[in-house]
């Protein structure tokens, strides 16, 4: 199972909302002009810990390609890394960095990843040191819109979002909108397939553009960053329209358990489309599971997605600040981003256009926009009314 629409719902995070911590509150923007050179030298020495919620492919991509490049660029610097297979100490972490941040002590972490949204929503409660590029020159080429959702207070590294998949040997037009998705569906009864929007992101954020289609921009970014589940009665026009498709999607209404199923179903011809993640779409293109006739696009309104974020929490000590940033100022660089998008054919966190040809071929046609995903209690809601309303 693949899942990204998981929001911290901690009640010493929240308590954060209200604190005035100090570090001040700088801004990405305003140090735009341009990337200075790197500014930390291979004489840098020490050790921090890193905290990482990632599942098994990232922590493969930390202990065996990134953290080994830094540490024999930097050969007097120790990463410690910790990791919490799936992020099931997601929560408790985040917790107890947000009670650190409130008492004005060092949380023992000096560098933070989640396999939940855990980090965007702590640095949108200022939980973080603010990213600037005297602090990580490379930021400057992660575009604005990323960081504007963490108000620069944390920096992606990878991303992924769901994407169509679709068989070009069958189909030669593949739908550019939503709306001409659902006609295409419509038009070819069973050749479609999203996963239980309980089993994975794919099948959700297909089920969350429906929704979202029959709702007001203003309510869709609500329910993104908080439970107002008043809101969810707008709702009902896009399940209505979910239970229509019954009878067309596959199996006359059946719904795969979880990524991997409905990736088996196109790699057998079983079905012509279906929404999948970007990395597992190409990563399956890259192995062979997938044919070579299997195609990946974007749609507009873009499926749901999001970068994955690290942060470095405040009052952490400023000798590791300093080993942190030049850490993230290494993985920003473009050598390490393109080992990144090689080894779990992620998103780079920079700008498509600093890659190289062969990395712009295989992600141009996803488009870089993609719709932020509801908030986990906005998202349980949603599987359960789909339960509900659509089988």
């Amino acid at each position: 199972m693949r899942s990204r629409g998981v929001f911290l719902t901690c009640s010493t995070i929240a308590c954060c909302l209200a604190l005035s911590i100090g570090l001040g509150t700088g801004a990405l923007a305003s140090t735009r002009a341009g990337a200075a050179k790197n500014p930390y030298p291979k004489s840098l020495s020490g050790s921090f810990a890193f905290y990482s919620g990632g599942d098994v492919n990232i922590a493969q991509l930390w202990q065996d390609v990134l953290i080994p490049s830094f540490e024999r660029a930097y050969p007097h610097v120790k990463i410690n890394y910790v990791l919490s297979e799936h992020g099931v100490d997601d929560i408790t972490t985040l917790d107890k960095v947000a009670v650190a941040v409130k008492d004005h002590r060092p949380s023992g972490y000096a560098l933070l990843e989640s396999a939940t949204n855990a980090v965007e929503l702590a640095a949108r409660q200022g939980l973080f040191v603010p990213v600037t590029t005297k602090r990580i020159p490379n930021a400057v080429n992660v575009p604005t819109s990323e960081m504007s959702v963490v108000h620069n207070d944390a920096i992606p590294y990878r991303g992924s979002k769901v994407v169509l998949a679709y068989n070009s040997k069958t189909v030669t037009n593949p739908p550019k909108t939503l709306s001409e998705l659902i006609s295409w569906i419509k038009a070819h009864p069973g050749q479609f397939a999203y996963c239980n929007p309980a089993d994975g992101g794919s099948g959700q954020y297909f089920v969350e553009d429906v929704l979202d289609s029959h709702m007001p921009a203003s309510a869709v970014s609500t329910l993104a960053f908080s439970y107002q589940p008043s809101l969810e009665s707008d709702w009902a026009q896009g399940f209505a329209e979910l239970h229509s498709l019954n009878s067309d999607v596959y199996g006359n209404g059946t719904y795969p358990t979880g990524n991997v199923q409905v990736l088996s179903l196109l790699a057998s011809g079983a079905v012509q489309m279906a929404t999948v993640w970007s990395d597992q779409g190409t990563e399956g293109l890259r192995s062979g599971q997938l044919p070579g006739s299997i195609k990946l696009t974007d749609i507009t309104p873009a499926f749901g997605g999001s970068p994955v974020y690290l942060g470095v929490p405040k009052y952490t000590p400023k000798n590791q600040v300093v080993l942190a940033d030049a850490f993230l100022n290494f993985v920003l660089s473009v050598p390490q981003q393109a080992k990144v998008v090689q080894r779990i054919a992620g998103f780079p966190a920079i700008k498509l256009s600093l890659m190289t040809s062969t990395v712009k071929g295989e992600f141009n046609a996803l488009g870089e926009a993609e719709n932020l995903p509801y908030s986990a209690q906005v998202g349980s809601d949603l599987n359960r009314l789909w339960q509900q309303n659509v089988p």
